[in-house]
C-alpha cells in the first residue's frame, strides 16, 4: 500500500464518526426510495454517539463496495474495508480488551468467594475448637464425678450337678434353671456379675437372653467358662483382660482379671471373681492359699494403678474370708465390718458369697437374695449390693 493510500485510509476512519459522510449502499442497487433518508431526515435524527475506538470498526463493518464512486480516494474498488489488516486489529484489540475485563470480574468474584470460605472455615474451626474444649472439660468432669456399680455374685450351679446321674437330681435341669438365673440378674438390676460353676451351655443361655458380656467366655476355651465375669455393654465397656490362677479341688484353675470402663464417666475399675476349694482338711489348705493369693491382687492392682478393685466369687468361708482377704486387703463390703482395731466381721447371717471392694466410697442395697435356693434355681443364694466409686 503507497503512503498516499494510507493516508487517505486513515483519513477515512477518522470522519467514521461522522454518519453523513459514509452512507451505507446496498449491493444489488435496486434500493427504493423509502428506504433513503432525505437531508431533512438525517437534520431531525439525533447524532450517534460512539466510543472512539469503535468508531473505524462500525464504520468499516457499515461500508460495502458501492456500485460508483463512495469508496475513499485511493482505495481501489475491490478493497474489503471490513477484513482489512487495520480493522482485524482493532477487532482483535477489542477482544482482549473485553477478555481483560471478563478476567478481572472473574479474579474479583474467586477472591469474594475465597473470604467468604476462609470467613466460614474459621467460623467452623472456632466452633470445632471449643465443642473440643466442652468435651475436654466434661471429660475432666466426668472423670472425678462419681458413679455406682451395681455388682453381683451367683454360683449357678454347673449344668453338671443337675443332669441325670449329678450330684443334685432334685434341682430342674440348666435348661430351666438359666432363665431364672437371668430373672436374678434383672430383678436385682446387676451392670456386674461375677459367676462359678457356668458350663458352656449356660453361657450360651445366660448371655442370649441377658445381652450381657462374658469374660472370658469362651476365651479360654469350652472346659474355663465356669468362673466368667458377666457385664451389662452399656454400661461399660471392656479396656483388658488378664488371669491369676488359684488350685480348685486339687487342680489349678484360671481366674478372671477383668478391667472396664464406665461409659458414662470414662472412669475404669477392675473386677476380680474367684471360686475357692471347699471343704476341710487339703481342700482348706487350699483355700487358704487362694485367699492370700488374691488378696495380694488385690493390693498389687490397687496399688500400682490407684484404681478400684471389685471382688466377687464363692469364697467358701464366712467370718475367716472378710479377717483374711478384706481386712488384709484394705476392702470394705456392702454387709459392714471393721478391722481397725481387730478383725469384727459383719453381724448377722453371712453367705460364702461375697461382694467387696476397694476404692469404695460407700455401699448400699445389699441384698442376700435366698429365693434362688428355695426355688431350687441354684445351692447359692444370688448376693448384690450397690458400690459407690469416687464420691
Amino acid at each position: 500500500m503507497t503512503l498516499a493510500l494510507a493516508a487517505s485510509l486513515l483519513a477515512w476512519f477518522q470522519r467514521g464518526s461522522d454518519t453523513a459522510a459514509i452512507r451505507p449502499a446496498r449491493a444489488d442497487a435496486a434500493v427504493s426510495a423509502s428506504d433513503r433518508s432525505s437531508p431533512a431526515d438525517e437534520a431531525r435524527r439525533p447524532a450517534r454517539a460512539h466510543l472512539p475506538w469503535t468508531t473505524p470498526v462500525r464504520a468499516a463493518a457499515r461500508w460495502k463496495h458501492p456500485a460508483a464512486g463512495a469508496a475513499p480516494t485511493g482505495l481501489p474498488a475491490s478493497y474489503d474495508v471490513l477484513n482489512s489488516p487495520v480493522a482485524r486489529a482493532e477487532a482483535a484489540s477489542l477482544v482482549r480488551a473485553g477478555e481483560a475485563i471478563e478476567e478481572r470480574a472473574r479474579l474479583r468474584a474467586a477472591a469474594r468467594k475465597a473470604r467468604i470460605e476462609a470467613r466460614r472455615a474459621a467460623e467452623k474451626a472456632a466452633a470445632e475448637a471449643a465443642r473440643r474444649k466442652a468435651e475436654r472439660r466434661a471429660r475432666r468432669e466426668a472423670r472425678t464425678a462419681p458413679f455406682t456399680v451395681r455388682i453381683a455374685t451367683f454360683n449357678v450351679l454347673g449344668s453338671q450337678h443337675s443332669a441325670r446321674g449329678g450330684s443334685h437330681p432334685g434341682h430342674p435341669p440348666a435348661s430351666v434353671r438359666t432363665p431364672r438365673a437371668a430373672g436374678y440378674i434383672s430383678r436385682h438390676g446387676s451392670d456386674v456379675v461375677g459367676t462359678q460353676e457356668l458350663q458352656a451351655d449356660q453361657l450360651r443361655q445366660l448371655t442370649a437372653i441377658t445381652g450381657m458380656a462374658a469374660y472370658p467366655g469362651f476365651g479360654w476355651g469350652d472346659k474355663e467358662t465356669d468362673n466368667s465375669i458377666l457385664y451389662d455393654p452399656g454400661v461399660f465397656e471392656y479396656v483388658s483382660g488378664d488371669v491369676y490362677h488359684v488350685t480348685f479341688v486339687g487342680r489349678v484353675r484360671p481366674q478372671p482379671i477383668l478391667r472396664l470402663r464406665h461409659r458414662e464417666t470414662g472412669r475404669e475399675l477392675y473386677v476380680l471373681n474367684t471360686h475357692t476349694s471347699p471343704g476341710d482338711g487339703a481342700a482348706q489348705g487350699e483355700r487358704h492359699r487362694a485367699h492370700a493369693t488374691t488378696s495380694a491382687l488385690v493390693r498389687r492392682l490397687r496399688a500400682s494403678t490407684g484404681l478400684p478393685v471389685l471382688l466377687t466369687g464363692d469364697m467358701n468361708d464366712r467370718p475367716e474370708f472378710f479377717c483374711r482377704v478384706v481386712a488384709t486387703a484394705g476392702m470394705t463390703t456392702p454387709q459392714g465390718g471393721s478391722y481397725g482395731d481387730g478383725c469384727r466381721p459383719p453381724a448377722g447371717h453371712l453367705a460364702v458369697d461375697w461382694v467387696a471392694g476397694v476404692g469404695v466410697s460407700s455401699w448400699s442395697d445389699y441384698w442376700m437374695d435366698q429365693s434362688s435356693v428355695a426355688n431350687k434355681t441354684s445351692d447359692h443364694f444370688y448376693v448384690s449390693g450397690v458400690a459407690t466409686i469416687g464420691e
